[in-house]
């Protein structure tokens, strides 16, 4: 991964369409498989059950947004499923009878439940089959949310959005997929589709070093991140998925496209109650930030739908930003603290960015004299979870 700040681009956002793709009943429908692996909240998707009921109409109400390229010798044609989207549905909703999609679940009532291709007319989802042509070769890219916006020059190998962190707190993962179709045996196929995570899930946490009456009854108030004149976090980014080759069709890079000025807060949550770093007048614990709040007049609600963790775009870290918080204690006095430009992994391994696809823990320990920070990472396959999401 290639991380780069400030890539210039003259970009159009590829605007929604509700076409429905011309129905071509000589052919055979396109099925889509969908396994995967279980999520702490439904924000966080890890678990093929949390990434079905987030698209189950009723339920989450969020899709799959579909993308394809077809092509034919040379000639290759975008988009050609304008406004199609993958929906978790009942069987009855839609005609898989005839051509059964393997990936399925049964209620334990006899009804079973498939990915389906729906598409929105009138503020209405509804059922639509998209067909395979003969001897075409389709290039699909999937991405989840289904509302991220994509920019017009998405292509067959390089995938193209928008996405802002500050804004938007889902867990945004994305496709590739090859299908060639060779004779009409192979029109039976189905698309399987892997899912990556392209964010970086970040938590902190915060604990008082064990020392007697230290501060035992202190609470953490609220924390955020801010650049310094010299400080380079951004918030806000442009994907492209792939290279622009098909070898690199996988190849993840973030762009960038905005740098906080110094004195904003990013990030920025509290919370008028405290969360306490104790729980008995003897014991110590971690206070965790991003906890939700009732209070209307608390910040960073948006931050606080994944267990703590708050998806933030992949990036090199620099000690130009720096990680603030206030405590009971402090009076209103800022705690800061400089990032760290590289940290090593439990394996040794130096690391000098945010990747897409892990967990970080900055965990802060506050003692009479100083303030130390231990980070610690994770691929989304710990904690019974996965980097990888097989579609």
């Amino acid at each position: 991964m290639r991380i780069r700040p400030f890539l210039v681009l003259a970009l159009g956002v590829a605007a929604a369409c509700s076409k429905q793709p011309a129905a071509e009943p000589a052919s055979a429908a396109i099925r889509f498989e969908v396994t995967h692996t279980p999520a702490p909240t439904r924000a966080m998707i890890t678990d093929a059950d949390e990434l079905r009921e987030s698209c189950t109409p009723g339920q989450g109400d969020k899709a799959i947004g579909l993308w394809a390229a077809m092509q034919r010798g040379t000639e290759t044609t975008n988009d050609v499923f304008q406004g199609v989207k993958l929906q978790w549905r009942p069987v009855g909703d839609k005609g898989h009878e005839n051509n059964p999609n393997p990936d399925h679940s049964e209620d334990g009532t006899g009804n079973e439940s498939y990915w389906n291709t729906v598409v929105s007319e009138g503020g209405t989802d509804r059922f639509a089959e998209v067909y395979w042509r003969p001897e075409e070769t389709y290039y699909f890219r999937a991405y989840y949310p289904d509302g991220v916006q994509l920019a017009n020059n998405t292509s067959a190998t390089t995938f193209i959005a928008e996405y802002h962190t500050e804004r938007q707190q889902e867990d945004l993962m994305a496709a590739y997929q090859k299908v060639v179709l060779s004779d009409r045996a192979s029109l039976q196929q189905h698309v399987k589709l892997n899912m990556l995570h392209m964010l970086s899930a970040v938590q902190f946490t915060f604990s008082y070093k064990e020392e007697a009456g230290f501060y035992n009854s202190d609470r953490l108030l609220g924390m955020w991140l801010e650049n310094t004149a010299a400080g380079t976090f951004g918030n806000y980014a442009l994907l492209v998925f792939g290279d622009g080759t098909e070898a690199g069709a996988t190849h993840v890079d973030w762009y960038i496209m905005d740098i906080p000025a110094p004195g904003t807060r990013m990030y920025e949550w509290n919370y008028s109650a405290g969360i306490p770093f104790y729980r008995t007048d003897t014991e110590n614990v971690s206070a965790t930030a991003y906890t939700a709040s009732a209070d209307p007049d608390d910040k960073g609600a948006i931050f606080t739908g994944s267990n703590h963790y708050v998806y933030m775009v992949p990036q090199e870290l620099h000690p130009g930003t720096q990680l603030c918080f206030i405590t009971e204690s402090s009076m209103g006095n800022v705690f800061r603290i400089n990032f760290p430009d590289a940290f090593t992994d439990a394996d040794g391994v130096v690391h000098h960015a945010l990747e897409p696809g892990y967990r970080y823990t900055f965990h802060v320990v506050i003692s009479r004299l100083d303030v130390d920070v231990f980070i610690t990472i994770k691929e989304w396959n710990r904690l019974d979870s996965s980097y990888s999401i097989a579609f």
